[in-house]
C-alpha cells in the first residue's frame, strides 16, 4: 500500500511539473527552436515561424562567425579604422560618404512589417548568443542595432554600381578590370539524364572578406530554403528552395553614372546647371583611428551636389557620381520573396523590385522552366549622351527619367538550345546562336560587346554543348573542370618553333617534351602545368602573344618572337628549378590552399595569360617561394538537381566555422575543396537525421517590434 501511494505521489509530482512548465511557457510566450547541425557543422533550423527561424539563424551565425559579422557591421557604418587602424580610413570614408548607416536608420520603418520583424529577431538571436558567451565578444565589437543587417546589405552591393561609375570616370586613363568573377549555368530537362533541370551556382569572391559565405538550411512553413548566405544577413543569397534554384554572376546593365560639373571660376563651391550657379554642399566627416597608444582623428570632407557625392576634381571640373541605389534599402524584401518563390512568376515578381546589384541571374524550376535575366536598378537615360563616359552635368537634358521596369531588361525563358551559361561574359556568347544582339536593346541595358567571351565562358560552352544526357555526377565534374581553353595553340606553336631551332637549343628538349605531353589540365598532380604557366608568364613579360586574323586563323609568329618564346621557356625552367629544385613539379606544389598554418594542394587556377579554368582558384604568387596561396575563387560552389524532391551538393573552401578549435574550421578544405569533391547538403530531413552531428534547443523570447 505504501509503495502504491509513493508511485501515485511521484506521478502527481511529474504531472504538476509538466503542467507548471507548460503554464510558464504559455504565460511568458517563450518558444523553443532546434538548431540541428550535420556532420559538416552546417546549421539546419526547423522553426514554427519565420521570426523564430530568424532568431535561431542569427544565433547560429554568431556561433560560427561572430567576429566576421561584427566586422561587416563596422564596415557598413564606416568605423573600421576605429577598431583596426589607419589602413581602413579610406574604406570608412567611402561608406560614410554613401550614408549606409543614416539611410538604413531613417528608412528601416519603411520596410514591410514582416521584414522588420525578421530583421529584429535575427539581431536578437545574435545578441542572445553574445549574452550567453561574453568571452567570445571581441573588445572592438560595436553595439548591434536592428538596422545593421540592412546597412550591411547596402554596403555589400555597393562595389558593383560604384565600380561601374569609377570605370566611367577612369575609362581611357587606364585598363578597366571586372571587380568580381563567377560561373553559373543551367541545363534544361530535355538535356539531362533524369529529365529535370540541373543548375550550377558558383560565385568567385575572396575567401577572406565579403565572399567568406556561410551555409544554412532554413525551414519554416513555406520558407524551405538551402544555400549560401552573406554573413550578417538573415536570408539565403544564392541557392534553392523546394521549387526553384537561383544564381548570379557579375555583369549586368549600367546602374550608375558620372556627371561632369562646370565649376564657377569665382567660387569653387558652385557648379553650373541650366545657366545658373548651384551650391555644392560640404560635410566634414571625422574618422576615429586606432593607434598603438590610443586614438587619433582624421577629418575628411564629402562634397555633394544634387547628383550625389563628388568623387574627384580636375582643374575647373568636378565629377559627381549618381547611383540608382542611393536611397534604396529593399534588398532584404527582395530576397525574402526570392527565398519563398514557387515558380517563375514569383521569381520575376521578386526581381521586379529592382533592388539587386547589376547581375546576370539564372533560374531553374522543378516544373522544367529555366530563365535568365540581366537584372539591376537601371535608370531610363535620355538619348544623345555616351553613358560609358562622364556626361555633361550642366544641363537638365542629361537627367535620368525614371527606372526601367524589369520587363524592359534583357531576359529569356527556355532557350531553344536547352542550356545557358554566364561566366562573366556577354549575353551574345551565353549559348550557341544567342538571340541577344546589341541592336535590340539600349546600349546601357545590353552594356557589353556582343562577341565578348573569356576562357571560362568558352570552356563552359564547349563542355555543355557536348552533353545531351547530363548526369549530376558529370555536372559536378564540369563545375570543377580544370581544362585550359586554347592551350593547344601555344603548345603546337612551341613544338613547331623548337623543331626549327632544335640544334641550338638542345638543353630545352626535355622541357619541350614536358609541354608536348601536357593534357591541358591544371590537376594537382600534373607535372607539365607549372612549366606551361610560367612559360606563358615569361612570354607575356616579353610582349609575345599569339593572335588570330579576322578569319580566326593564327597569325604568323615573327622570327624575333619565336626566339623570345624559347628564351621564355628557358627562364621558366630556371625559375621553377630555383624555387623547387626541379622544373618538373606537381601543380599542387605550386598552388596551395591555406588557412592559418595548414596548407593543401589545389587543382584549378585563375591567373593571367589565359590560365583561367572553370575550377577557379586564385591568389597572390610569392616570388620568394614560387607558391601561389589560394584565397579567392570558388567561394560557395553548389550543383542543384531540380528533382522532386530537390537534391543539391556544395563546397565551401575552408569550413563553416571560424573557430580554430572547431572540427569545422578546415574540414571542407582538407576533405573536399583540396580533393575536388562535393558534399550532399542533406536538404531533406530524413537525410539530415542520418548525418546528424548535434542538436541544440534554444529558447526564443518575445522581441520588441515597435
Amino acid at each position: 500500500m505504501i509503495r502504491k501511494r509513493n508511485i501515485i505521489q511521484k506521478q502527481i509530482l511529474i504531472l504538476s511539473f509538466l503542467l507548471t512548465s507548460f503554464f510558464l511557457l504559455t504565460c511568458t510566450k517563450t518558444k523553443r527552436t532546434t538548431i540541428y547541425r550535420d556532420t559538416w557543422g552546417i546549421p539546419h533550423i526547423y522553426a514554427d515561424s519565420e521570426t523564430d527561424l530568424a532568431f535561431a539563424f542569427g544565433y547560429a551565425q554568431a556561433e560560427d562567425r561572430l567576429d566576421q559579422m561584427l566586422k561587416f557591421y563596422r564596415y557598413a557604418e564606416g568605423t573600421m579604422a576605429e577598431a583596426f587602424g589607419e589602413d581602413y580610413v579610406e574604406i570608412d570614408y567611402i561608406q560614410r560618404a554613401w550614408k549606409h548607416k543614416e539611410i538604413s536608420q531613417e528608412k528601416f520603418s519603411t520596410l514591410s512589417k514582416h521584414v522588420q520583424e525578421i530583421t529584429k529577431y535575427f539581431v536578437a538571436g545574435i545578441k542572445q548568443y553574445m549574452k550567453e558567451h561574453p568571452g567570445k565578444i571581441p573588445e572592438w565589437a560595436p553595439e548591434i542595432q536592428n538596422w545593421h543587417p540592412v546597412a550591411w546589405s547596402r554596403a555589400f552591393i555597393w562595389d558593383w554600381p560604384l565600380g561601374q561609375a569609377m570605370r566611367d570616370l577612369r575609362r581611357g586613363l587606364r585598363k578597366i578590370e571586372e571587380p568580381h568573377h563567377s560561373n553559373q549555368w543551367v541545363v534544361a530537362a530535355d538535356r539531362t539524364a533524369t529529365g529535370v533541370p540541373i543548375a550550377l551556382i558558383d560565385p568567385h569572391l575572396s575567401f577572406e572578406t565579403t565572399g567568406h559565405f556561410c551555409e544554412a538550411r532554413l525551414h519554416s512553413g513555406d520558407m524551405q530554403v538551402c544555400g549560401m548566405c552573406v554573413v550578417g544577413t538573415p536570408f539565403v543569397g544564392l541557392g534553392h528552395n523546394e521549387h526553384i534554384s537561383w544564381a548570379a554572376t557579375t555583369g549586368g546593365p549600367d546602374c550608375a553614372d558620372v556627371y561632369e560639373l562646370e565649376i564657377n571660376p569665382n567660387n569653387s563651391l558652385q557648379y553650373k546647371y541650366d545657366g545658373e550657379w548651384r551650391d555644392i554642399t560640404s560635410e566634414e566627416i571625422i574618422i576615429r583611428v586606432k593607434k598603438d597608444d590610443g586614438f587619433s582623428e582624421v577629418k575628411k570632407t564629402v562634397e555633394r551636389c544634387h547628383y550625389g557625392p563628388i568623387a574627384e576634381r580636375r582643374g575647373n571640373k568636378a565629377f559627381a557620381i549618381k547611383c540608382a541605389y542611393e536611397n534604396e534599402i529593399g534588398l532584404a524584401e527582395q530576397f525574402l520573396k526570392i527565398n519563398k518563390a514557387k515558380n517563375l512568376k514569383d521569381f520575376k515578381k521578386a526581381l521586379s523590385m529592382c533592388q539587386m546589384m547589376p547581375q546576370n541571374t539564372m533560374f531553374a524550376c522543378v516544373n522544367g522552366d529555366i530563365y535568365y535575366a540581366r537584372t539591376g536598378r537601371v535608370p531610363i537615360r535620355p538619348d544623345g549622351f555616351d553613358w560609358d563616359y562622364p556626361v555633361p552635368g550642366n544641363t537638365s537634358n542629361s537627367e535620368w527619367q525614371g527606372i526601367h521596369p524589369h520587363d524592359e531588361l534583357l531576359q529569356i525563358t527556355n532557350p531553344e538550345c536547352g542550356f545557358m551559361q554566364n561566366c562573366n561574359i556577354s549575353p551574345g556568347t551565353m549559348m550557341p546562336n544567342s538571340p541577344f544582339t546589341e541592336d535590340k536593346y539600349p546600349e546601357y541595358i545590353y552594356n557589353d560587346s556582343q562577341n565578348r567571351s573569356n576562357t571560362r565562358g568558352r570552356s563552359a560552352i564547349r563542355l555543355l554543348s557536348a552533353e545531351e544526357n547530363l548526369t549530376v555526377e558529370r555536372a559536378k565534374q564540369i563545375a570543377l573542370d580544370t581544362s585550359v581553353d586554347g592551350f593547344e595553340i601555344w603548345q603546337t606553336a612551341l613544338i613547331n618553333i623548337y623543331e626549327l631551332n632544335a640544334q641550338s637549343n638542345k638543353d630545352l628538349q626535355e622541357a619541350v617534351e614536358l609541354i608536348r605531353e601536357w593534357n591541358g589540365r591544371l590537376d594537382a598532380d600534373n607535372l607539365s602545368a607549372p612549366l606551361f604557366r610560367f612559360w606563358r608568364r615569361e612570354c607575356s613579360k616579353q610582349g609575345v602573344f599569339i593572335s588570330r586574323n579576322k578569319n580566326g586563323e593564327i597569325k604568323e609568329i615573327s622570327e624575333q618572337n619565336q626566339e623570345k618564346m624559347l628564351i621564355a621557356l628557358q627562364r621558366a625552367k630556371s625559375y621553377l628549378t630555383s624555387k623547387f629544385g626541379s622544373y618538373q613539379v606537381p601543380w599542387g606544389t605550386t598552388v596551395r590552399l591555406k588557412r592559418e598554418e595548414k596548407t593543401w594542394p589545389v587543382s584549378g587556377g585563375t591567373f593571367g595569360n589565359g590560365i583561367s579554368v572553370l575550377r577557379a582558384a586564385g591568389g597572390r604568387l610569392s616570388e620568394d617561394t614560387g607558391v601561389t596561396t589560394v584565397n579567392r575563387g570558388q567561394s560557395c560552389c553548389m550543383v542543384v538537381e531540380l528533382s522532386d524532391p530537390i537534391q543539391s551538393f556544395s563546397i565551401l573552401p575552408w569550413g563553416e566555422s571560424d573557430d580554430p578549435d572547431s572540427p569545422h574550421f578546415i574540414d571542407q578544405a582538407e576533405k573536399l575543396f583540396s580533393k575536388s569533391k562535393f558534399k550532399s547538403t542533406f536538404f531533406q530531413k530524413e537525410e539530415l537525421l542520418k548525418n546528424l552531428e548535434s542538436e541544440k534547443n534554444i529558447l526564443i523570447p518575445d522581441v520588441e517590434i515597435n
